[in-house]
């Protein structure tokens, strides 16, 4: 009985899809990173782009309409600052597509979602607009108020950020796999079927702490 309501809480059989919430959030934020970062620099803006000839992929009134955009906010150095940010939208939106420094590429982005946060309060009280968007929007509004679509942004960053890249979907868990695996051939003689399980739990395991404090 006790096996039973431990396996009924803990959905313990649901371990094997424990991937798709980190892929899910990848998939959903690489895209939207793109065409933020994309438009920043004014990448494939323009009315007559041709694939093969990437001197029409730069659109320069499209990357002047973002720079004046950031001109109006307390930004240092606007055209620096709009290409800094686009660049690190456009990697990070590639690196999140194919899983690969999933971790540190995060850490960027949640500069940039933290500062966005700042822009949207300005000189507002964080309690009172806090109280205010889950009040008044209750994060239904998120079109109309920067101030929840940069909260919502940096606690799906932060989610991914302690989740990792997620499991078999990813350049971050085969890598992982890979040198974890030329650790334990190096520092032990086992046999290689015994190194696979050997690293069964690794850090891409939603539930790995929780399972590697029960063994």
């Amino acid at each position: 009985m006790t096996k039973f309501l431990l396996g009924f809480f803990s959905f313990g059989w649901l371990r094997g899809l424990d991937f798709l919430p980190p892929l899910l959030l990848r998939l959903f934020l690489a895209p939207m990173l793109w065409v933020s970062g994309s438009k920043k620099l004014g990448l494939f803006a323009g009315s007559g782009i041709e694939w093969y000839n990437p001197m029409t992929w730069f659109d320069s009134a499209t990357y002047q309409a973002s720079v004046d955009a950031l001109s109006a906010t307390p930004m240092p150095a606007p055209e620096l600052m709009n290409g800094v940010i686009g660049g690190v939208e456009v990697v990070a939106a590639f690196l999140l597509f194919i899983g690969f420094a999933v971790r540190w590429i995060s850490l960027p982005l949640l500069a940039l979602m933290g500062f966005t946060i700042l822009l949207a309060l300005g000189s507002q009280d964080p309690l009172t607009a806090g109280k205010n968007m889950l009040m008044n929007h209750g994060f239904t509004d998120a079109t109309e108020d920067r101030l929840t679509v940069g909260v919502m942004y940096f606690i799906m960053l932060l989610s991914l950020f302690f989740m990792g890249a997620g499991r078999f979907f990813s350049v971050d868990w085969f890598l992982y796999r890979k040198l974890q695996k030329k650790i334990h051939m190096k520092d032990t003689a086992t046999a290689e079927e015994n190194i696979d399980d050997d690293i069964d739990d690794d850090p891409f395991d939603i539930d790995s702490t929780t399972e590697g404090r029960n063994r």
